[in-house]
Parts: structure tokens; sequence; C-alpha cells
């Protein structure tokens, strides 16, 4: 297991992807900061009797989408790229047991997306406070101590959407197809959850990606609010945590049974 750890995390710290990947979600924490400081710009620009008036999220939370889809992006892409390259073939014969090589790569993905997911969320959080200072803006004033668990949570996010992602690219064998489905599965299903009628709308929209990740930074989900029947729907931080565990679980499993059942090619 130990050889297959250290392959994998070869494979996974040397391709161009990897890089690029990582590339792009500093560029969205640096965004971030870019972002405070326009809304420091604008709350400066108002009269003090407006000043309370101004809401804007707070950038650990705008943060947390595209580290989610980069995380997804690279769990993906762990696999799919080699299906297509036929690298497949060579770790098989390197790994002959196939559900070691699916725990190896499973493991250096969650071990990569879950640094990266804590990494830019606490960066953006801190970046986001200093450049605020003691501005009362709303969003942006919460001790650090009450937040961090949250942030803890949430920093979560990217590593499950990186398992999820590899568990369906080792189904579908497909990079554009899995990509897809992931993204459709964080941000188009969830918008038509809300079009179901109530309390329907709220109990699908409650076990959805979006709405978990909303739940474990605390907030009413979004779906859960819609509905007249929504406000008991919403499950608890700690059925948040159990559900997205589930993602990782079904999608792992159903990589495990397609790998074992299946040819390398």
């Amino acid at each position: 297991m130990t050889d297959a750890l250290a392959s994998e995390w070869l494979k996974l710290r040397t391709a161009r992807s990897s890089r690029w990947l990582l590339a792009v979600a500093l560029l969205f924490v640096l965004l971030m900061a870019a972002f405070t400081l326009y809304v420091v710009g604008l709350w400066e620009g108002l009269p003090p009797a407006h000043r309370s008036r101004l809401r804007a999220a707070p950038p650990e939370q705008i943060v947390l989408m595209p580290l989610e889809i980069c995380a997804a992006v690279l769990g993906v892409l762990a696999i799919t790229s080699e299906y297509a390259t036929g690298m497949v073939r060579t770790s098989l014969t390197a790994v002959p047991r196939r559900g070691v090589l699916l725990a190896a790569k499973a493991a250096v993905v969650a071990g990569v997306t879950l640094a990266a997911g804590q990494a830019g969320v606490l960066l953006t959080f801190l970046t986001g406070r200093l450049i605020a200072g003691d501005r009362p803006i709303q969003g942006f004033t919460a001790p650090p101590a009450e937040e961090l668990p949250a942030m803890l949570a949430t920093g979560l996010a990217p590593a499950v959407l990186g398992l999820v992602g590899l568990g369906l690219g080792v189904v579908l064998r497909s990079t554009a197809g899995t990509v897809t489905l992931v993204v459709a599965l964080l941000y188009v299903v969830p918008r038509f959850a809300i079009l179901l009628p109530d309390p329907w709308n709220a109990r699908v929209g409650s076990v959805l990606p979006e709405d978990l990740t909303r739940r474990l930074w605390g907030e009413v989900p979004m779906a859960v609010g819609l509905g007249r029947a929504g406000a008991g729907t919403g499950l608890s931080f700690a059925g948040a945590l159990a559900v997205m565990a589930l993602y990782v679980v079904v999608a792992l499993g159903a990589a495990a049974v397609a790998l074992r059942g299946r040819d390398a090619r």
C-alpha cells in the first residue's frame, strides 16, 4: 500500500492539470481579497447613517464554490486521464489489486483536496478580516474563534467533491461526462429541486451538496427556507456530515464495483 500511495502521489503532483487547478484555486483566493477591498471601498464611500445597510457575503463562503469545482475536476482527472492515455493498464500492472489502487488514489485525492480546501477557506477568511479591520461591515464582524469550527467543517466540502469526482470518473471513464455530471449535481439539480412542490423542495434540497455545505456553515439551507413545511426539514450539523460521507461511500463503492468488474480499456 505504501508503494501504491507513493506512486499515486507522484502522478498527481507531477501532472500539469493538478498544478493548473491549484493555481486557479489560488487565483480565486486572491480575487476574494480584491472583493473585500471593493466592499471596504463601498463602505468607506457611504454616509455614516447608511453604512449599517451594506450587506456582503463573506468572501470565505464565496470562494468555496470554485474550490469545490477545482477539487471535483482534480478527482475526475486523477483517473480519467489514465483511461484516456491507456496509463491505467500500466497502473494495474504495477498494482494488480484493484481495490488497493483505488484506495491509494482516494487517499491521495482526499489529502490534496482537504489541504487545499482548508487552506483556501482559512486564507480567504484571514485576508478578508485583515483588510476589513475593525469596520463593522455585516458579514465581516464575527469573531474568528466563533467562525473557526464552521470553516473547518466547510473546508471538508472540496475533499468530498474530489472523492465523488474520482468515484464517478471510474464509473464513467469520461472526463467531460463526469465533470458535467458533478457540476450538474452541484449547481443544476438544486435549481430544479426548488421547483418541486412543498415539502419535497426542502426535503430533496436538504440532501444536495449545496445545501449540505450551507448547513455545515450554520446557515439555513436555500431550499429549506422556500417551502412552508421547510422549517423542520433541514438536517442537523451531524446529519449533514453523515450525508456528505454517504456521497463518498456510494461514489467509491460504485467505483470499486466498476473497477473490479470491467477490463482496463
